[in-house]
């Protein structure tokens, strides 16, 4: 249903650099971003960058809609895939500081918080071990399966289609852990999907009804919200998302009809883990609504911001809560099937920057010649700022939030 990048691999990534020290240069962002849309062959990007808390650039390329010729502007929505786990990592954050909730509760079993008879069929007795710090950092050996937003849940468990969260996890509680907890990293979607079921339970509210409430809109955003799964649900100013090669795939909710590959699955068990619409202009602020320089006012406690962007000592990772922590540096990137690739970025320096594409370049071929291509595209687009930014030593003394909503 997606295609997820192992994000490990793109701390070597590639980057272009400015020729020397010198002030921030507007020039140069579209030109890089140029460039790169036409090496990829992206029909639309948005990008934005702040420094210091201040937005200093944000613009759109190319075409949101391309048969009737609409741009992406800055107020254009895009799917903004796996960068969704950093917004329920703030969510199950927030309920740890109003001690709803703590990092080593329990989540399965008669004393776990998703105690529900739904989730007693557990086949591995190690699950029943499993904490919201295991979830957060990702540290969980869950068998590699790729089914969020698919119908094999309820193909699995003979219930109706599409398969919704409470399937998945039934499903996937039916499996053999492939490592013990806390000894080695495995990205899956899985984690973040069970951490959405837990705001829920916790809040006593649905838990995008909670992220918007207590995680978006009071830090000023209204425009980040659940994604829709069909076209014909595209929401105002979103775009179209083009899959490589026109590819078609059966409906999640009606198999006999072939659809679009980014509009065949079912978005809303994907929310927590990568099913949020936003801006980059509202990505770059939602980092800033923890970046520690409370410029504009920090969401979360320091000593809680502190937790998120720390790794575990004991395994080889560098996975921290919600999003990858590397010589101070902070990012997390997703893609879904091959029409989403998005990005955000915080430097050391507190320069951060988003990126949100509609597409997911790839080729022909094999799935594994496939999956080398992403992976070069994957680290190109990490890696299309951070060094060059580390150049400029004069930057623009503007606040460009002042004329968003």
């Amino acid at each position: 249903m997606k295609a997820f990048i192992i994000f490990i691999l793109l701390l070597t990534a590639e980057s272009i650099c400015y020729p020397q020290d010198f002030a921030f240069n507007d020039k140069f962002i579209d030109s890089t971003i140029n460039t790169f849309r036409q090496k990829w062959n992206i029909p639309g990007i948005s990008v934005a960058i702040a420094k210091d808390g201040r937005l200093i650039y944000a613009k759109g390329f190319g075409y949101a809609d391309t048969s009737k010729k609409e741009l992406v502007t800055t107020n254009s929505l895009f799917r903004i895939a796996s960068c969704s786990k950093t917004i329920t990592a703030l969510g199950i954050m927030k309920l740890i500081e109003n001690n709803k909730l703590h990092l080593d509760d329990i989540v399965f079993g008669e004393k776990g918080i998703l105690d529900d008879t739904l989730y007693k069929n557990i086949f591995d007795k190690r699950v029943y071990d499993i904490t919201v710090r295991n979830l957060l950092n990702q540290t969980i050996g869950w068998p590699q399966l790729d089914i969020i937003g698919g119908n094999d849940a309820s193909y699995a468990l003979h219930t109706p289609i599409p398969s919704e969260a409470s399937d998945n996890i039934k499903y996937l509680l039916q499996k053999e852990l492939e490592f013990p907890l806390s000894t080695g990293f495995r990205y899956s979607d899985f984690n973040y999907l069970i951490l959405g079921e837990i705001i829920s339970k916790v809040s006593k509210m649905d838990h995008e009804e909670y992220i918007l409430s207590e995680i978006l809109h009071p830090i000023g955003i209204n425009t980040t919200i659940p994604g829709r799964s069909k076209l014909e649900e595209r929401l105002p100013n979103e775009v179209i998302y083009y899959d490589y090669n026109s590819e078609l795939s059966p409906s999640v909710f009606d198999t006999s009809k072939m659809v679009p590959m980014s509009y065949s699955y079912y978005m809303k068990p994907m929310i927590s883990s990568g099913g949020w619409i936003s801006r980059p202009i509202d990505m770059v602020k939602i980092i800033l609504s923890i970046d520690g320089l409370n410029n504009p006012p920090n969401i979360l406690k320091k000593e809680t911001i502190d937790l998120m962007t720390t790794v575990p000592a004991n395994i080889k990772t560098h996975y921290g809560m919600g999003m990858y922590v590397t010589n101070n540096n902070w990012f997390h990137e997703g893609e879904e099937t091959w029409g989403t690739s998005a990005l955000w970025f915080k430097t050391a320096k507190n320069v951060c920057f988003a990126i949100a594409c509609n597409t997911l370049p790839t080729i022909n071929g094999t799935e594994e010649e496939k999956y080398e291509v992403m992976k070069k595209y994957a680290r190109e687009l990490v890696g299309l700022f951070p060094k060059s930014f580390e150049k400029i030593t004069s930057w623009p003394n503007i606040n460009l939030y002042d004329n968003y909503k």
